[in-house]
């Protein structure tokens, strides 16, 4: 198994945390997401150990990995993270209440 997804077949230059038009895409690469981390939390994440994270979400389809930047930086799509992230969570959720209240029997 690789480090890195595979090359997409064109590679595009993509702009910073931004919104794509009609396709509300949200796009940011690795850099920028642990720079706005820094500025939402005040609290600096190590770029190379976030990106780890964020290749294992995109292995588990919770972000989507977009392409490589000129500047050799992952290019991330969050659009749908938060919803995909939420349904993650709230499943996890009902599995575990539902063990609560199986083991309460």
């Amino acid at each position: 198994m690789t480090d890195r997804p595979p090359s997409p077949s064109l590679p595009t230059a993509t702009p910073v945390i931004a919104d794509t038009g009609s396709e509300d895409r949200v796009l940011a690469t690795t850099a920028q997401l642990t720079d706005s981390i820094e500025t939402a939390l005040g609290c600096r994440l190590d770029e190379p150990e976030l990106e780890d994270l964020l290749l294992e979400l995109d292995r588990r389809d919770y972000v989507n990995w977009v392409t490589i930047s000129r500047g050799g930086d992952h290019v991330w799509d969050l659009s749908e993270s938060p919803d995909r992230i939420g349904e993650a969570i709230a499943a996890a959720a009902v599995d575990r209440i539902r063990s609560w209240l199986d083991a309460d029997e």
